[in-house]
């Protein structure tokens, strides 16, 4: 061979091995400095207000992306409730963050309640999320034991939670009176005095005594100038024969 085709071949490879190593360098050291996206974390924007989360993601180089909004009982609306990647996540710059705003806490009509049981009142309220949170007694030509008055009125748009007031009928008022003193009466003298007043004897108990006659009224109760409707009973406490 003659020595100018040996220097080209030689020539030749040194120019390949040194093309070679150049490729080596670009694949492994300078192109992934081009290729590869630089990485960020994550912030966390649940809570935050739409507006406030879309400002944190853009300044870490993140594009927020909201969803359909959600109802939510406990996060305020265009609040957010829900994103992905999690808070914490290593994603590349410019990844997408899903989020999902808060519609509020979802409203619902207040149901008629007159003329239902409490019982029944009750079910009815707390199966619609509200809570019972009141209840008046008051005399009404109603039936006893039924609502007569509801308060918020029947229609009214609420939030889950809103308390709820009603007054229930105890029947019509047959006029008060108040309770007569009838410590120291014999029983017979106490029932009498209470017929007088448009009350009744209640429950009688006796209790030894050494001091006084028996069947002499010691405890009454309600006690004396208490007042109440009429018919009711007062109980008594005596003493023994």
């Amino acid at each position: 061979m003659k020595p100018i085709i040996k220097k080209i071949l030689l020539l030749s490879a040194i120019i390949a091995a040194i093309f070679a190593v150049f490729l080596f360098i670009l694949d492994v050291f300078v192109m992934p400095n081009y290729v590869k996206s630089p990485e960020v974390k994550v912030p966390d924007v649940l809570g935050l207000e739409k507006e406030a989360a879309a400002d944190l993601l853009k300044k870490n180089n993140l594009n927020p992306v909201f969803e359909t909004p959600r109802y939510d009982e406990n996060i305020p609306k265009d609040h957010i409730i829900f994103q992905k990647p999690e808070a914490g996540s290593t994603v590349k710059e410019n990844r997408r963050v899903y989020l999902h705003i808060s519609n509020g806490n979802p409203l619902t009509k207040m149901p008629y309640l007159i003329d239902k049981t409490l019982r029944d009142a009750q079910i009815t309220i707390e199966r619609m999320g509200f809570v019972l949170s009141e209840v008046e007694e008051v005399n009404s030509e109603a039936k006893a034991n039924t609502i007569v008055e509801q308060s918020p009125n029947e229609g009214a748009n609420l939030k889950r939670g809103t308390k709820i007031k009603l007054k229930i009928s105890v029947g019509p008022n047959k006029g008060q009176v108040r309770v007569p003193d009838l410590l120291g009466m014999s029983l017979k003298e106490a029932t009498e005095t209470l017929q007088m007043n448009s009350l009744m004897v209640g429950n009688v108990s006796y209790e030894s005594s050494n001091n006084l006659l028996p069947n002499t009224v010691i405890t009454q109760f309600p006690s004396k100038s208490t007042l109440v409707n009429v018919g009711e009973t007062v109980d008594l406490f005596v003493t023994k024969n």
